[in-house]
Order: structure tokens, then sequence, then C-alpha cells
């Protein structure tokens, strides 16, 4: 009988005594946000700079920035995982991390609503937590239906959308295809100006005026105040479109719309609910 339970203890690695002896470092603010939507973030012992949500991964230990990790950094925490976004690196580091024991596990996924519940459910299994993650993926499931099944997300299909993620010297940083931006639009049934560049790419002055945008919206971190937003309605292609003429500009945030984040019902609705104040307002 005892052998039996040291087997059973060694195939399921004793799940209560494997959790209390876990100390994850989360690399990626979807990797952690999913990490403690997991109820797993007891044993994040460090996180990334750019992993602020919840309110407790934002008091954790900071490491940098997950795509420049520190051998030293990572090892001071005495980790046993280190969970990251699929940019995070320098691969050396995560080689030496590796040699020093340490499970480095990177999760790839399409910036796409599938790919986030992909990503729920793989960063489940790895942390014994699979019920969790069915739960969250159905949460997740259940308030995106919500949005995308509201009368008001009706009224923006066929809009033309821009996501901007940059403003300087060089033109205007844009989401083209294979970004999350680009997923939400066409969940909605939104057109993606950008859509014909690949991935985050400058989009000529010539190309947006011609695009003529009716909705345009901005990560965070290039700008959410009246400020910012007012600047890049000024820009000299933008105040030629429809969007720029109304300054139908709308900030969003950077971690649910650029991540895979469970948050991103709240930025879907977000979406929808400028488009329909847009349209209200060319209306008027």
């Amino acid at each position: 009988m005892q052998r039996i339970v040291l087997l059973l203890c060694t195939l399921w690695a004793c799940s209560t005594g494997a959790h209390e002896q876990l100390r994850i470092v989360a690399a990626g603010a979807s990797v952690t946000e999913i990490v403690f939507a997991l109820d797993r973030g007891d044993h994040v012992v460090a996180t990334d700079s750019t992993s602020y949500y919840p309110h407790a991964a934002a008091e954790l230990t900071k490491l940098g920035y997950f795509r420049q990790l520190s051998t030293e950094g990572v090892l001071a925490q005495n980790p046993t995982h280190v969970l990251g976004a699929a940019a995070t690196g320098p691969d050396a580091v995560l080689q030496q991390l590796e040699a020093a024991g340490v499970r480095v596990i990177k999760y790839n996924h399409p910036r796409t609503l599938d790919g986030l519940l992909g990503m729920i459910g793989d960063i489940g299994e790895d942390l014994d937590a699979t019920a969790n993650a069915n739960t969250l993926k159905l949460q997740v499931k259940r308030s995106i239906d919500t949005v995308l099944q509201s009368s008001a997300a009706a009224q923006v299909k066929g809009k033309k959308a821009l996501y901007v993620v940059a403003n300087n010297d060089r033109g205007l940083t844009v989401a083209g295809s294979h970004t999350l931006p680009d997923a939400l639009f066409s969940e909605l049934g939104m057109h993606n100006i950008a859509s014909s560049l690949n991935e985050y790419k400058l989009m000529s002055n010539e190309s947006v005026m011609q695009a003529n945008p009716d909705v345009i919206f901005m990560a965070s971190h290039f700008g959410s105040d009246q400020a910012a937003i007012e600047a890049l309605c000024a820009h000299p292609a933008i105040a030629m479109t429809h969007a720029g003429k109304q300054c139908a500009v709308t900030p969003l945030s950077s971690a649910t719309s650029l991540g895979l984040s469970p948050r991103v019902a709240d930025t879907l609705a977000q979406i929808v609910e400028a488009t329909v104040a847009t349209e209200t307002q060319q209306r008027d």
C-alpha cells in the first residue's frame, strides 16, 4: 500500500505539496494575469516590469523588461519555474536558468481569442490547475459572447477602424494583421484599414487618408490623456479622415488590447461603445 501511495504521489507530484513548493517568476503581463486568474498567484515570487495586474502582482519584485531578463536577477528569487510570454529572453539567459535547474516555459500563442483560450489551458495544465482553467475559459467565452450578441455590436459591423501604437518622426506605427487589435476588429465585423500590413508596421500618410477610418484607437502606453488624443487628431494624415475631423480617438488599455488578457471582453465592449458613439455624433 505504501508503495502504491508513493507511486501515485510521484505521478501526480503530490499536488498539495507541489503547490506549496512552487516559486514562479512570471514574465509578460498576459502570463502573469492568467496565473493569478487561475488562483496560483500566491506562488508568484517576482514578475517583469510590464506586469501590474492584478494589484497583488503590481506589489511583487520587478525584474525588468521581460525581453531583457538577467540570470542573476531571476536566480536571486530562488524560482522553480519561469513562465514567460513568447518574446521572453534573452535566449542565453533562459538557457542558463535551465542549466541551473529552473523549469522555463514560454507560451507562443497567436494573438487571437482562440489563442487566449489556448494559453489559459496550457498554463492551467502546467500549474496543475486544469479545472480552474476550464472555468476561466468558460467565463471568458461567455463575456465575449455577451458583447458580440449585444444590439450595440450589430451597429459597428462594416465600420473602418485603425489602431495606433506609436506616432513619431518616422510616422504612424499601427496594428496590422496577426495582431490582437486586428482579431478584435474582425470578431466585431469591423474592417482594420491596416490589415494589409503584417503585425506592427509604419503606415504611410497617404494610405491612412485613402482608407479614411471611421474610428481610431490608441494604445494606452502611447498616450491616454486628452492632450495625447488631441495630438493624434492633429496628425496631418488623421486630421483629413472622418475619425480625425471628429477627433474620434479612444485610448485602450495596452494590457487588454495588445496582450492575451482574460479581460479582453472589456476591450471589445470599449471598441463597440466608442464606435457607436462616433456614429451617433456623425448623425447629429
